[in-house]
């Protein structure tokens, strides 16, 4: 009898790494996408360890020819992470645009892009698991961050709508928008700095991620903001008193 499948994008470390470590103890077969081959090959071994099968896939989905290959090579898995992402800082035109461009389109249009190629086959099958990792900055405003966060808020409106879509189909969609997650995206951004600056409690591990999209799916909440602390804060965000405060806690250099 074949195992259910769990594609991951984005697996080579953090959320990722921790989703697959999860789906593989669950008993799940993965494929596994990312840029990095060591690091995948690393967590490819890992997941082998935990009596899973793992194919790995080396795309850059920041194009549509790397969604295109992962599309071919895994038409029809069950469960879909997405969760490929990139953070860039920077006060408005102080960036260039390319690279902007290319942030916004892994992080919004192409995940809209391969959820768009897998959907159809879970819809015929009649059951399917979506999980979108977003980000606490598509609900909250975020100066200095404005593209990653209407990139972020643009798939977060995606999966919200996708939810209602494809609920009648037998597919679940969970949307995770988690605020400080202990792993290396703000290091490979030039962030660092932010992992002493930005208090303790502020930060969550990408364990507590997992186990609050595994929470969504079952309980069918389409958008999760994972960690106590920012579920409870959550209603607040957006006032002015909490955005003076969270730009103290999390100003960039």
């Amino acid at each position: 009898m074949s195992r259910d499948i769990a594609l991951i994008t984005g697996a080579s470390s953090g959320i990722g790494k921790a989703f697959a470590l999860h789906y593989a103890a669950a008993g799940f077969d993965l494929v596994l996408v990312g840029r990095d081959v060591e690091q995948l090959n690393s967590v490819r071994e890992e997941v082998i360890a935990a009596g899973a099968s793992c194919q790995i896939c080396i795309a850059d989905l920041s194009e549509s020819d790397g969604i295109a290959s992962v599309l071919e090579l895994c038409p029809r898995p069950d469960v879909v992470v997405a969760n490929a992402g990139v953070t860039i800082a920077g006060r408005a035109g102080t960036r260039e645009w390319a690279q902007l461009e290319q942030m916004s389109y892994l992080l919004g249009v192409g995940v809209a892009q391969l959820l768009e190629g897998l959907v159809p086959a879970m819809t015929r099958r009649g059951s399917g698991d979506i999980l979108i990792v977003s980000s606490i900055a598509s609900l909250i405003t975020m100066p200095n961050s404005a593209m990653y966060a209407a990139s972020k808020s643009f798939v977060t409106a995606y999966g919200r709508s996708l939810a209602a879509e494809t609920d009648r189909f037998g597919i679940r969609v969970c949307v995770l928008c988690p605020g400080y997650v202990h792993t290396n995206l703000h290091e490979r951004a030039g962030l660092a700095h932010l992992e002493k600056q930005v208090p303790g409690w502020m930060w969550i591990s990408s364990d507590t991620v997992v186990q609050a999209g595994m929470k969504g799916l079952q309980r069918k909440k389409i958008v999760v903001v994972p960690g106590r602390v920012y579920r409870s804060v959550r209603p607040f965000l957006n006032s002015r008193a909490a955005q003076r405060i969270w730009r103290q806690l999390t100003k960039r250099q």
